[in-house]
């Protein structure tokens, strides 16, 4: 490996931030040969809460936050997200950020081997260093599971499904540190990838105890027991693993199988002390890079500024009546428009997401939900009778019918379509689509549609009147790829795409 592509995974990066949780108080330093950091338990700690800030908090534009961005990539790049406007992640929306290898493609891959260099960092020293053996098998265990992390991110976001091709060659695989003299690997196989992810994560289960004792809602951001049976459910149903995928998920509902009440999922999804969030991203009002995501997904209160992931209004036509989720979406202008005129700009509004306080909200990793949706998945796909049930439980809920009588299929469509419902705004729809091998689809609006809307408007004596006018009602606008061919499955437009130095400067692609 030539030496500009090692710039990419060379280095510790340890950020400074002023997390309200101690354990986020980092000192900033930026070269590997601080060696002297990895001389004790409590340097090895720091070195993987510096990683953990810096894949959370790095911004490579005002469009790509951290981590986040891909989570807000995917979501852009799905069927029921209509996003306004050319800021924020419009070229998403058009399928041409990231096939055009910039941007958060960049970010992408850059971010993901530092941060697995660092792990692995951790891995190779961690049990020379100072400290108790219970400290040096927990942040050992954490850094396994921060790295199969980084392996089911490349895997789930560099290749297709798995079942398409498995020996499809897609990322290189990297289990020890990093050097300038360090010989370039050859690109890994998909089936590889999730191998390894696989592999980290079932031998992070075994080192890391159940943290839950210490594991506040400021805390949330640790990897503990719980967030990798998650990441075990998750990767394993990816991989399509079934069997694997149950056994994992219905762990992971053993141990918490709660699910929010209505009033708590209209509450924002910003607070990561909420009952179902079992991993997020935490901010405070003194660290709060990573909340600049909600300028993009607050499309109702006057804190945001984008209002850009807005919902098609054919997807809102797929939640039943009594589904209260239905009920947080509605035709309204622009939040910070007090008294919109006819022919104002309209867009189905979705109120999930909500800052905390002004620019400030906790990022959602990992629900519940999630673990619920997976289990009914890999029921379903195993013939499990129980599989229905998981997917009802969910569905009542969230005030939704149950469905009675499917399987087989018809039963794994129902839960396709669920996961659109329950998970949108937080980074699995293109994910979905390229694992399930299946096309985008988005159907436009009729043309010159409006849509009344009523508002207060207070005169100079005091008195209030209801105005209403017409809105011009927004809905896709952009279906089909930059080429102008119809959307399609296991499209080139999906996925990430390898670095051009990297292409560059490693001969064994």
């Amino acid at each position: 490996m030539k030496r500009r592509f090692i710039k990419y995974i060379l280095g510790v990066v340890l950020m400074s931030s002023t997390l309200v949780s101690c354990d986020l108080d980092t000192s900033p330093t930026t070269a590997l040969e601080d060696t002297k950091v990895f001389k004790t338990t409590a340097g090895n700690e720091k070195v993987w809460t510096g990683s953990w800030v810096y894949l959370m908090e790095t911004f490579n534009s005002l469009a790509n936050p951290g981590y986040g961005s891909f989570l807000r990539a995917s979501d852009a790049m799905g069927n029921d997200a209509v996003l306004n406007g050319n800021y924020g992640f419009a070229s998403h929306y058009k399928f041409s950020a990231i096939y055009g290898k910039g941007g958060t493609n960049t970010l992408s891959w850059v971010m993901t081997y530092k941060v697995i260099n660092n792990m692995n960092n951790i891995i190779d020293k961690i049990d020379a260093s100072e400290g108790s053996t219970v400290d040096k098998k927990r942040i050992k265990g954490q850094a396994l599971a921060l790295r199969g992390f980084m392996y089911l991110h490349l895997a789930s976001s560099y290749a297709y499904a798995i079942d398409l091709d498995p020996e499809a060659k897609i990322a290189p695989i990297y289990l020890t540190p990093t050097t300038a003299s360090t010989q370039p690997k050859p690109l890994a196989s998909v089936r590889e990838l999730y191998n390894q992810s696989v592999k980290d994560l079932e031998d992070a289960y075994g080192m890391i105890p159940d943290l839950t004792a210490y594991r506040r809602g400021s805390d949330k951001f640790k990897i503990d027991q719980q967030v990798v049976l998650g990441l075990l459910s998750r990767a394993n149903l990816y991989a399509r693993n079934w069997e694997k995928a149950k056994k994992y998920s219905d762990l992971a509902l053993t141990n918490n199988d709660r699910l929010m009440n209505e009033a708590e999922y209209k509450s924002g999804f910003n607070d990561a002390g909420n009952v179902e969030w079992i991993w997020g991203h935490l901010q405070t009002p003194e660290q709060n890079d990573a909340s600049y995501q909600f300028h993009f997904l607050d499309t109702t209160s006057p804190d945001s500024y984008y209002y850009s992931f807005n919902a098609d209004p054919h997807f809102r036509d797929l939640f039943d009546e009594g589904d209260y989720r239905k009920k947080m979406m509605y035709w309204a202008p622009n939040p910070a428009i007090k008294e919109p005129t006819d022919n104002a700009a309209g867009y189905m509004r979705y109120a999930k997401f909500k800052f905390r306080m002004p620019e400030v909200a906790d990022i959602v990793l990992m629900r519940t939900a999630e673990i619920y949706l997976i289990n009914a998945e890999a029921k379903a796909q195993l013939g499990d009778a129980d599989g229905i049930t998981k997917l009802n439980q969910l569905k009542v809920a969230r005030g939704a019918k149950i469905i009675n009588g499917l399987a087989g299929k018809d039963l794994l469509e129902a839960i396709y379509l669920e996961r659109r419902k329950e998970l949108f705004g937080e980074g699995f729809a293109l994910v979905d689509i390229i694992r399930n091998q299946k096309a985008v689809e988005r159907k436009p609006i009729p043309v010159g549609m409006t849509i009344p809307y009523t508002y207060e408007k207070t005169n100079k004596d005091g008195t209030v009147t209801k105005v209403t006018v017409n809105l011009k009602a927004n809905g896709h606008n952009v279906l089909n790829f930059p080429d102008k061919s119809d959307f399609v499955a296991n499209s080139k437009y999906y996925l990430y795409r390898i670095t051009d130095s990297e292409l560059n400067e490693n001969p064994n692609i």
